[in-house]
């Protein structure tokens, strides 16, 4: 199992875990080969509703009253309703100044305005949790963005470069190249395809297992894989090609320099062979 393919799994796992989104969007940026815009789209989708659920938590969901269950008449004032007008006048008395002094400490304490204060200072504070996550996966997407601006996000129209098993084996398979751009002869087969990108002079590079295409605005030209007499990198995105009449200059992608290269040296051996 490839590490690419390890960490796809562990990022899958913690978005059914639901718990575990954050972690696995840091793990779907930083350590996968999943399409960019499927990674701008999940990141974006599962934020907004991780910060859902976190805004449901702190203000939808109910609450428990812990105040207490006020009573139609004075329970704390020394009488209750089935006290009748037969009780004696001191006693009276006393239940009023009793009851007068309950009244101003329940008056100076206010529990319940204070529960209401309280309940409406969490609420404050949970706001902020949602919209800080919010505004801190937005900062690891732009982050992202900026990082990887310079580097090389090309992707292969013609092959899954991934199913390139580096270093190739003598008895390694070659993917399926969908090129249709070239009329292979019989029993030919394309071991590997790029766009290149000369600047004014675009086109594509092909190599099968008899020779090597090279298609762009100025030239199409066919070298037989046993005629070519040497490659080299002129540098990371640049492909030296040295033929017995010419040396060819191929511009290409640099994620694809290494597979171009790779592939070509294990066809021309093929084709020695």
């Amino acid at each position: 199992m490839t590490k690419s393919r390890l960490f796809s799994i562990i990022t899958i796992a913690c978005f059914v875990s639901i718990l575990c989104i954050p972690i696995g969007i840091v793990l779907m940026l930083y350590y996968t080969n999943w399409k960019k815009k499927l990674k701008l789209i999940l990141s974006l989708s599962l934020t907004a509703f991780y910060a859902a659920l976190i805004a449901f938590i702190f203000f939808v969901r109910p609450s428990i009253n812990t105040s207490g269950i006020g009573l139609p008449f004075g329970s704390n004032s020394g009488y209750t309703a089935f006290d009748t007008q037969s009780s004696s006048p001191a006693k009276s008395r006393s239940s009023k100044g009793s009851s007068g002094k309950n009244k101003k400490k329940n008056s100076s304490l206010s529990p319940q305005n204070s529960n209401a204060q309280q309940a409406q200072g969490k609420k404050g504070n949970g706001a902020l949790y949602p919209i800080l996550f919010f505004l801190f996966i937005l900062f690891l997407i732009l982050w992202q963005n900026l990082r990887s601006k310079g580097k090389s996000n090309y992707e292969n129209p013609y092959v899954d470069t991934n199913k390139y098993k580096l270093p190739l084996t003598p008895d390694a398979k070659m993917p399926m190249v969908h090129f249709l751009h070239v009329e292979l002869e019989s029993d030919e087969k394309i071991n590997f395809a790029t766009e290149t990108n000369q600047k004014d002079n675009e086109g594509n590079f092909v190599i099968t297992d008899r020779r090597i295409i090279i298609l762009n605005a100025t030239q199409d030209v066919e070298v037989p894989l046993t005629s070519i007499q040497g490659i080299s990198n002129a540098t990371s995105t640049v492909l030296v090609i040295t033929a017995p009449e010419n040396k060819y200059y191929i511009f290409m992608p640099e994620n694809q320099m290494k597979y171009a290269v790779a592939v070509l040296r294990w066809s021309m051996d093929k084709a020695k062979n």
